[in-house]
């Protein structure tokens, strides 16, 4: 997506970033060295390894307890309502749900604390939960 990778290297500095992906260790590590990406975030946790998918509550507490936060102090982002949103909110986390041409769009009774359209974005959602 584009300003991916800028944000990311704005957010780096600032905040304790982490990945949970739905997928295969030797698909997504790769991809996130290929697009640099990789060196930004701990921990990087991939469904695969663990043998069940997002919305498992599992793989978002392993995030929590690698990072050593509780739910209320993460902002989790996402482009899938169900599996990232849903997923999320059952912990606790504030959620950015960005809208893209990926991931299921509507999921009853899931509603985003906020959702941004394009992923420079994330920074307006990012002050919105700063100055609450």
């Amino acid at each position: 997506y584009p300003g991916v990778e800028h944000i990311i290297r704005q957010l780096h500095p600032k905040y304790h970033l982490a990945i949970i992906s739905d997928g295969q260790t030797a698909y997504a590590v790769p991809e996130l060295n290929a697009v640099g990406l990789s060196g930004y975030f701990d921990p990087i946790i991939v469904s695969g390894d663990f043998g069940y998918r997002k919305p498992d509550e599992r793989l978002f507490a392993a995030a929590l307890t690698a990072m050593k936060m509780e739910p209320s102090e993460v902002l989790y982002v996402g482009n899938d309502m169900y599996r990232d949103v849903y997923g999320a909110q059952k912990l606790g986390m504030k959620t950015v749900f960005f809208k893209s041409n990926q991931g299921t769009q509507e999921k009853e009774g899931v509603k985003p604390d906020y959702i941004i359209y394009n992923f420079p974005e994330l920074l307006n959602a990012i002050r919105f939960f700063e100055d609450r």
